[in-house]
């Protein structure tokens, strides 16, 4: 029995040390320079190919974290143009032995120089919740951030790289959505992907896996993508079409292809996470139609579930079909609508659904996302609760029409209304560069109504100024003293005690519309003599509605208010 047992326990140290010695490591302190080794990339395809890299030294120290200076060649590097972007999280072996990944390289005017990460920095991600240094040198630069873009339209493309360029990111035009990629498993010099969007369009970054194990984890990349830290984005198969030569730098292009898994670490020393288990997605349907020239389309993608990026990757998405449909750069107008579902902490259902019109002389493109991005950032970044949005569909019908209209007049049919009866309101529209029309709007009087009333008939479009002075007082903030800032503080923690999420998801859903003729109850507004803080008061009571208001929606964007009296017995 005990030799069965040692028999056993021999067999499984066996079996382990082969495991580890699979992958035999180079430590930092062990490499000298002159020393030789070899190199593992994708320059096109699926095929790993290898090639020489002899070391220089080493730079840095163990509290401020090592580079590996290597210089490579061959005919490989010739082919592509030297240590190409694409080629971060290339395996470098010296002596048989994994000793880090390719990941930086200075602006050298020899592109066959780079740094690399050394590998146990790379597997300390696995085990360690924070990389032990912080950023690298920014000197230095990452070979392979820069994010392509398949399927994009320029008008997309323009609104990613001006929405990700505050986080250094690069947006490069990758032409249509591949869908050729590789159908070989992972392994250490397999290209890899990164995406943040994945579908009829992709958005995402190139790279090369460093190292994986019979768990289904992988490291790759060698320097971080975002440095997110904690993420949750696709890992995809590749296909590399070529490595272009460049000014700069060699750069690879290829097709993102089908997702594998999932990228749970963005840290300094490169990218984590395990293979064959997808990350958390949103769904996004977006329907285009272009009236004007009886034109249709659209797109179904896979959007990652990310607080600060989500909002702008779905307004993307929005705004690339929506010009690929128009097919032109000129203004007019829009009819958007959004479905949008969502659980919130308790896994209770949100459900926002929302229409609106817009239109702008100029660039519709401007104004169409604007809300559906808003909405979506009030979701994932609001302070009570952590929400999870499952579903997102939009719909949008353009045309070049100037559907603008401005409320000219106003009439009451009813000659003796009673408390509590339906009048009916005709508002008398100028459309631009129309004649005018009428449009009939039903109001029910409350039955407390008495004597002489005055109604306020106004377009949803008519408060754009207000809002947007709201904006601009909060972005400049009033001028208090520190005790009034702390009492204010104060008041709005109180407040958000007793407010709920699904408050917000109904005042979204109950909004005013661009397109609505609104009536309710006139009042005075703003007086001259107000604080700031009354008068920021008032102008949220404006938005929010006065007594006893009714909205009716129309087919134009509605401009312009009146006052008409209402004389009951």
């Amino acid at each position: 029995m005990k030799k069965l047992i040692l028999t056993v326990c021999l067999l499984l140290c066996i079996f382990t040390s082969q495991v580890f010695a699979r992958t035999p490591l180079m430590p930092v302190d062990s490499l000298k320079a002159g020393m030789r080794g070899y190199a593992k990339t994708v320059i096109s395809g699926d095929t790993i190919e290898t090639f020489p890299v002899e070391v220089l030294g080493v730079t840095g120290s163990e509290n401020a974290g090592y580079q590996i200076l290597i210089r490579g060649s061959g005919n490989v590097l010739e082919r592509s143009g030297g240590i190409a972007q694409g080629m971060s999280g290339s395996p470098v072996y010296i002596d048989g032995k994994l000793a880090g990944a390719i990941a930086y390289g200075k602006a050298f005017t020899d592109p066959h120089y780079c740094f690399l990460t050394p590998i146990q920095d790379m597997l300390d991600m696995l085990d360690k919740p924070v990389p032990h240094r912080e950023k690298a040198d920014s000197s230095l630069l990452p070979k392979g951030t820069a994010l392509m873009a398949g399927g994009f339209s320029d008008a997309g493309l323009s609104l990613l790289q001006h929405e990700l360029e505050a986080s250094g990111i690069t947006v490069m035009n990758a032409g249509a959505s591949g869908t050729e990629a590789s159908s070989k498993a992972l392994e250490p010099g397999s290209s890899v992907g990164v995406a943040l969007i994945q579908g009829d369009l992709s958005l995402g970054a190139l790279g090369t896996v460093t190292w994986t194990d019979e768990r289904g984890r992988f490291l790759a990349f060698g320097h971080p993508f975002m440095q997110r830290g904690d993420s949750d984005f696709f890992l995809t198969k590749t296909w590399v079409l070529a490595s272009l030569p460049n000014l700069q730098a060699a750069y690879k292009i290829g097709n993102i292809g089908e997702a594998v898994g999932t990228v749970n670490q963005d840290r300094s020393a490169g990218i984590a996470g395990l293979v064959g288990k997808l990350p958390s997605f949103i769904p996004l349907y977006v329907s285009v139609t272009d009236s004007t020239r009886s034109q249709n389309g659209s797109v179904r993608v896979r959007v990652i579930n990310d607080e600060q990026m989500t909002p702008t990757l779905v307004s993307s998405v929005l705004v690339s079909q929506a010009s690929k449909v128009a097919d032109h750069g000129t203004g007019g107008s829009a009819r958007l609508l959004f479905d949008i579902t969502a659980m919130d902490s308790k896994e209770e259902l949100l459900h926002i659904n929302r229409e609106n019109m817009y239109f702008d002389k100029t660039s519709l493109m401007k104004q169409l996302p604007a809300e559906l991005q808003e909405t979506v950032q009030v979701l994932l970044q609001n302070k009570l609760e952590q929400v999870r949005i499952t579903n997102i569909d939009v719909n949008v019908d353009m045309s070049t029409e100037s559907l603008v209209a401005e409320i000219k007049k106003v009439t009451v049919e009813e000659k003796e209304p009673r408390p509590g009866d339906t009048i009916h309101l005709n508002v008398t529209l100028k459309p631009y560069r129309g004649e005018n029309i009428t449009r009939t709007v039903a109001y029910k009087l409350p039955k407390d109504a008495k004597g002489e009333i005055r109604l306020k008939v106004r377009g949803g479009a008519s408060t754009a100024w207000i809002q947007e002075l709201m904006k601009q007082q909060k972005e400049e903030g009033a001028a208090q003293d520190k005790k009034e800032k702390q009492q204010g503080q104060k008041k709005e923690k109180e407040k958000e005690k007793d407010i709920k999420l699904a408050d917000y998801v109904r005042e979204v859903n109950t909004a005013d519309r661009n397109n609505d003729i609104i009536v309710e109850y006139a009042s005075g507004g703003p007086r001259p003599d107000m604080t700031e803080e009354e008068a920021e008061a008032s102008l949220a009571a404006m938005l929010s509605g006065g007594r006893n208001k009714q909205a009716v929606p129309v087919d134009y964007i509605v401009d312009g208010e009146q006052t008409v009296t209402v004389r009951l017995p």
